[in-house]
């Protein structure tokens, strides 16, 4: 039986899923600190403790001090830091650990080929096992696509509200995993949870709001606005293609006409969560932890009716 989890550290608390997870952390009475940067100044609630830190080892080493579990929440473009948190968090007797993943399934090798910003998150996994015998234990979160939040920026994945586009793969037929933020928050909580340690130990948990298609989106986002969206049409593989090319050649063209489209890594993150490499739509391939974890059911209605009311709300 692992021993309970008390005394939490996030890891980029002040990201868009690091601040949910802080607040339920929080709501089930975990002891919560945060880890920034010494040159950043975000601010927490009052009953939640920070602490500063170059990623030096002496650091790291003070601010994990007497810390049960970590979870790091930190931007995949900065995944490769994880290295030196990992080792920190062994040498000062962390129990848990929680890396960045909260996307596309990891677990395969053959991810790393379709989606190269992946290989930071896989080398912390390896790093993770190497440490196994030490005394810390891991929990990979995979979410598949962050669904509520996506909306929140006009063009992110695809979906832009207030213009009425879209920009639909593949006929928009591809069945992929949606996970809401608060949805992941509560996953995390759940992984701490007593209940749900032992289970949870050194293992990829697989959890999300619903699966869904482009399709079904599309169409509820014109139920719900009393709009017809404008859509562009797009093969996943050929954008995923031509961002790997460009990673090759920066001087090729890409496919989509807004330029956030056009960037390497948003193109192959892209092109995952719409179908290619067939990375997210584990639900089909891997067992769901919802119904284990105790996590809610999710309607997509629902969902986008309160990501779009965040939206106008500002």
């Amino acid at each position: 039986m692992s021993s309970p989890i008390k005394n939490v550290l996030v890891i980029g608390a002040s990201g868009n899923i690091g601040r949910p997870i802080v607040t339920a952390l929080l709501s089930a009475n975990f002891a919560v600190s945060v880890l920034t940067r010494e040159s950043s100044n975000p601010t927490f609630p009052p009953n939640v403790t920070v602490h500063k830190t170059d990623y030096s080892n002496p650091s790291l080493l003070q601010a994990f001090n007497g810390q049960d579990a970590i979870v790091s929440a930190i931007a995949t473009l900065s995944t490769q830091i994880q290295t030196s948190i990992v080792q920190a968090a062994a040498q000062a007797g962390v129990k848990r650990f929680i890396p960045s993943e909260y996307g596309i399934d990891t677990s395969t090798p053959e991810v790393e080929d379709v989606v190269p910003l992946t290989k930071p998150k896989r080398d912390t996994i390896a790093q993770l096992r190497q440490v196994e015998s030490k005394g810390l234990s891991w929990t990979a979160v995979i979410v598949g696509s962050f669904f509520d939040w996506t909306f929140e920026i006009p063009g992110l994945m695809g979906w832009n509200v207030p213009a009425r586009k879209a920009l639909i793969f593949d006929n928009g037929t591809y069945e992929y995993e949606a996970t809401n933020t608060e949805q992941i928050a509560r996953a995390v909580v759940a992984v701490l949870n007593p209940q749900h340690l032992e289970e949870t130990k050194n293992q990829y948990v697989y959890i999300n709001s619903f699966t869904v298609t482009q399709k079904q989106v599309l169409g509820t986002l014109e139920k719900i606005t009393g709009d017809k969206f404008a859509v562009q049409h797009l093969e996943a593989g050929e954008l995923s293609r031509r961002s790997l090319l460009k990673m090759k050649s920066p001087e090729s063209h890409g496919l989509v006409e807004d330029a956030k489209y056009d960037s390497i890594e948003f193109g192959v993150i892209l092109a995952a969560i719409y179908g290619s490499g067939r990375f997210n739509n584990y639900s089909k391939t891997r067992e769901l932890w919802n119904e284990r974890l105790g996590l809610p059911r999710e309607d997509v209605e629902e969902s986008l009716r309160r990501a779009l009311g965040n939206v106008e709300r500002g």
